[in-house]
């Protein structure tokens, strides 16, 4: 996809408060501090757009990003981190997660999930099979993204992503892709993700 431009189009912290427009979203999932905004930003070559933070749950809305582009648009959705942050546990359990749950149950144009994991780690955690579960069952296409990859050596990610794949029992459709921020590695991968999923709505 070739990107003619990008804003940040919609901010909510409420249920149902969503963009009036309606374009193929992709939903950015994972863990508070797996990297979901240095990912899309990344993603779209733009280094501030998503704000980044090394204090986990710096993400406590969702956020909708318009990308424009030749071959037909879309919204790049980044939806708070599940799981540890510096925020109390009522918030977490009921505010956040009532906040994502909502947004996946609704009928928002959602054409793919990108569920971010940590390749550092031996698998999903418990909260990540949880949520890939809840996705598979509302049927919703998923595509995994190993993050931070170049912090493992290269015999190391492949051994990681072949890992991951058996634990997460990969559907074929279910792409597994090793992604650094730092680097670029997967950036080509997951966007022909992404631009399947866009061009087949």
């Amino acid at each position: 996809m070739k990107i003619d431009d990008v804003t940040a189009a919609h901010t909510t912290t409420r249920p149902g408060d969503y963009p009036g427009e309606r374009l193929p979203e992709v939903a950015f999932i994972g863990r508070s501090n797996v990297g979901k905004s240095s990912l899309i930003n990344s993603l779209l070559q733009r280094r501030k757009l998503a704000r980044t933070s090394k204090e986990p749950g710096r993400t406590r809305a969702i956020h909708w990003y318009r990308v424009v582009a030749q071959e037909g648009g879309c919204f790049f959705v980044d939806l708070p981190g599940y799981g540890f942050a510096r925020v109390s546990r009522q918030v977490r359990e009921q505010v956040w997660a009532r906040l994502i749950e909502t947004y996946l149950r609704s009928d928002r144009p959602l054409v793919l999930a990108v569920q971010l994991l940590d390749i550092r780690r031996d698998g999903p955690t418990a909260l990540d099979e949880q949520m890939i579960e809840w996705l598979r069952d509302a049927r919703i296409p998923v595509c995994f993204a190993l993050t931070k990859s170049d912090k493992l050596s290269r015999a190391r990610r492949l051994d990681a992503v072949a890992a991951f794949r058996r634990r997460l029992a990969a559907r074929d459709e279910e792409e597994v892709i090793a992604y650094s921020a730092q680097t670029g590695e997967g950036r080509r991968a997951l966007w022909s993700a992404i631009d399947a999923r866009v061009r087949a709505c």
